[in-house]
Order: structure tokens, then C-alpha cells, then sequence
């Protein structure tokens, strides 16, 4: 309760759009807030990133048996991608 507060208090905007086409609307409270122009530039780099991890063919074909080597492998991959920013 008391994060909701906090939240309605800073007035944050929500990034996911309503779909006026689907007839349903919100039942209560405010409006849903969104910027468009911040969300475009957010999805983008999102897929970015992912479009950057399939390059990496061991992400891509899922070579990893155990579940937790995948993750390990996700973590390196998005350090390598993160140091070619860099550069």
C-alpha cells in the first residue's frame, strides 16, 4: 500500500500503450499516462539488444543443457556486447 502511494505521489508514467480497439477500458483510478516518445526509443533499444544476443550462434542454437549455464552465457554475451559499445 504504502508503494502505491509513493508511486501516485511521483505520478509515474506507465510505458504500455491501451488499445482503443479492444472496447475495454480501465475500471477505476486515473488514466493511463504514455509517452510515446520515450517508449519508441526504449523498444528500439531493447530490440537492439536482443537482435545484438542472436548474433551470438552458442544464445542462438542453445548449445547449454543445464539451465544454468544458459543465463552464464547471456550475462558474458551481453558483457562482450556492452565492451563493442564502448569501443
Amino acid at each position: 500500500m504504502a508503494l502505491r502511494r509513493l508511486s501516485l505521489r511521483f505520478e509515474e508514467d506507465k510505458a504500455v500503450p491501451i488499445n482503443p480497439r479492444s472496447g475495454r477500458k480501465s475500471k477505476r483510478g486515473r488514466p493511463y499516462g504514455f509517452d510515446e516518445m520515450g517508449y519508441g526509443r526504449l523498444r528500439s533499444a531493447v530490440e537492439g539488444f536482443f537482435a545484438w544476443l542472436k548474433s551470438f550462434r552458442r544464445l542462438t542454437v542453445r548449445y547449454e543443457r543445464l539451465a544454468a549455464t544458459f543465463p552464464a552465457f547471456i550475462q558474458v554475451a551481453s558483457i562482450l556486447i556492452y565492451l563493442r559499445v564502448l569501443q
